[in-house]
C-alpha cells in the first residue's frame, strides 16, 4: 500500500537524520499518527487517490527499536489496487472502479541502529511484517503475511548525512494474485538545520506483481519540534513512472511519553 510504504519511509528517514541523539536517549514511548494523500493511475489508465491515517507505536531502548502500525485507509479508484500489498498495488487489467475504506493491515517492526562511533558509519537492521487484519473482500489486504528486510548506512559530515537503503520483500500468497518477492532501494541525504532535519531521497520499488511496473519516485520531508515533547514531520513525494503515484502529500505528528 503505497501511503503506508512513504509513511514508513518517512519515519525511517527522519530517524536516520537524528541517529546520533538518538544514541543517546533512554528508553521512550512514541505514539505517530497523520495523514497521507497520494493520486495516480499507476498504470491502469483511471485515477485513483488513495488516503492513509495511521495509528503508530514506538517504543525504544538502547539502540532497539520496536514498532507497530494500523491503518485506516479509504481507495476511491480502480480495484486493481489492492491495500497492503507488499509493494503497495496489485494490478488486474479487468478491474472496475470502486470506492472502499476500512482498517488496513497491522504491521510490526523490529530495528537495531549501530552508531556511527563504532563502524566509522551507521548501519540500521530492519525487519517488518504485515499481518493479514485487513478486509480482503474489499480489497484492503491481500489476506496473506509479508516479511520486508532492510539494511541502511548512513554518515555524517557537518550537518549533512548521506543514506543508502536496500530492503527486500517477501509477499504472502494470496489465492487469485501471482505475486513474487521484489526488491528496493533508496538514497538521498539529510540535512541538520538546528533541532530540525531537511530529508532528499530518490526511492526504488520493484514490483511484486506481473501486471504492474515498478515505481520510481522523488521524496522530501522537513521534521521539526514545535513542543518539548512533539515533533511534526511534513513530506511530499513525485512519481517519476507509471508504477508510483503522480503525487502525495501528507504530515505526521509524534509524541513522546
Amino acid at each position: 500500500m503505497k501511503g503506508i510504504m512513504t509513511l514508513a519511509l518517512a519515519g525511517m528517514v527522519c530517524i536516520t537524520a537524528v541517529a546520533p541523539a538518538l544514541a543517546q536517549d533512554d528508553s521512550s514511548l512514541t505514539a505517530i499518527t497523520g495523514v497521507d494523500y497520494s493520486s495516480g493511475d499507476y498504470g491502469t489508465g483511471v485515477d485513483t487517490n488513495i488516503l492513509v491515517v495511521p495509528m503508530s507505536l514506538r517504543y525504544k531502548t538502547g539502540n532497539l527499536r520496536l514498532t507497530a502500525t494500523l491503518p485506516w485507509l479509504r481507495i476511491d479508484g480502480s480495484s486493481a489496487i489492492v491495500g497492503g500489498g507488499s509493494g503497495g498495488i496489485v494490478i488486474d487489467p479487468n478491474a472496475p472502479r470502486t470506492t472502499r475504506s476500512g482498517l488496513g493491515d497491522v504491521t510490526v517492526g523490529a530495528a537495531y541502529m549501530i552508531p556511527e562511533d563504532r563502524m566509522g558509519f551507521g548501519l540500521d537492521l530492519s525487519a517488518r511484517v504485515k499481518l493479514p487484519t485487513a478486509s480482503k473482500s474489499k480489497a484492503l489486504g491481500t489476506g496473506k503475511v509479508d516479511v520486508t528486510v532492510s539494511a541502511e548506512l548512513s554518515k555524517t559530515f557537518g550537518i549533512l548525512t548521506p543514506f543508502a537503503n536496500v530492503g527486500y520483500r517477501m509477499p504472502g500468497d494470496p489465492s487469485g494474485f501471482n505475486l513474487h518477492n521484489a526488491w528496493t532501494a533508496s538514497g538521498g541525504v539529510s540535512a541538520a538545520l538546528g533541532k530540525s532535519v531537511l530529508i532528499a531521497s530518490y526511492d526504488y520499488r520493484e514490483t511484486t506483481s506481473d501486471f504492474a511496473r515498478d515505481s520510481h519516485e522523488l521524496f522530501g520531508a522537513f521534521s521539526t519540534p514545535f513542543a518539548q515533547k512533539l515533533n511534526l514531520t511534513l513530506y511530499g513525494t513525485a512519481g517519476l513512472s507509471k508504477g508510483a503515484p503522480d503525487y502525495g502529500v501528507g504530515s505526521m505528528v509524534s509524541i513522546k511519553f
